[in-house]
């Protein structure tokens, strides 16, 4: 009985560890350069920019990246301000932004907004479908991009994907199902996914709307004081009405300037005349 039962215990399945321990032994995140083309990604085409936040959401709270080459200056982690610049890329169809668009948008710098276009891909969030160029002669090409489903995302979810076009190359594969285990992660990307990352005031920018607010709150005390308060013309000189309903009209301006014409003269007072005898 001993002998059989001993191999028995050795097939049996390791229990499934949680979403979180998934997210602890996955190795780090990062795409090489070669790998960055969507005809080498490993990843999997979103099917829209709000499945693709979910997967933007995951890898930012995930810790999982870590720039290889040394930065002197710029991003070394992937934070809010490049979840913002997806935000703007999930927005576009197709998905090819100019540099000086992104620069519009976010408030960036020329360097800056490379550097986070490069977090994304190094991520394996975007891949290159027609990489950009610079001619001196004439415009710059932007660069075209396909939002990607990194396999580590996969992976940490439990997603299941499948190919239905065995023809077609590995990146169009689709999503099939979910394990049990990610449903609650998942719907927690979707809340992230549907809010707005802004951009965060500065502090010397914040100081003038503080003061407005404060006076504009002074002004609503004095103005709102009561419904009849909203209600009373500011004007005056012109007409109102009082609380026992007389309406009183304004004087006319000839007369306030003193120009009226004078009132007519009197005709003397004549004596009576005595009759002679």
């Amino acid at each position: 009985m001993s002998g059989v039962a001993a191999p028995a215990a050795v097939l049996l399945p390791a229990p499934r560890p949680s979403v979180d321990d998934d997210v602890s032994v996955l190795p780090g995140l990062y795409v090489p350069e070669a790998s960055q083309w969507l005809s080498t990604s490993a990843g999997r085409i979103a099917s829209d920019g709000y499945s693709w936040m979910q997967a933007v959401h995951w890898v930012a709270g995930s810790g999982l990246y870590k720039p290889r080459r040394h930065r002197s200056h710029g991003p070394r982690s992937f934070g809010p301000t490049t979840v913002r610049v997806a935000q703007e890329l999930a927005q576009l169809f197709p998905c090819r932004p100019g540099i000086e668009y992104l620069m519009r948008r976010t408030g960036l710098a020329e360097r800056s907004v490379q550097n986070h276009l490069q977090i994304l891909r190094e991520t394996g969030l975007l891949a290159y479908i027609v990489k950009g160029t610079r001619v001196s002669s004439g415009p710059a090409q932007a660069s075209e991009f396909a939002r990607m489903i990194p396999p580590e995302f996969d992976a940490a979810l439990g997603i299941r994907t499948v190919q239905r076009d065995e023809d077609a190359p590995a990146y169009t594969r689709a999503v099939s199902g979910i394990a049990e285990a990610g449903r609650e992660l998942m719907a927690k990307l979707a809340k992230k996914a549907a809010r707005k990352v802004r951009k965060p005031r500065s502090k010397t920018s914040s100081k003038a709307p503080a003061k407005a607010s404060v006076r504009g709150a002074d002004q609503e005390v004095v103005t709102a004081v009561s419904d009849e308060a909203r209600c009373t013309p500011m004007q005056v000189g012109t007409s109102a009405s009082s609380t026992a309903g007389t309406t009183s009209l304004p004087l006319r301006a000839s007369s306030q300037a003193g120009s009226a014409s004078p009132p007519p003269r009197r005709s003397p007072r004549r004596r009576p005349t005595v009759a002679e005898s």
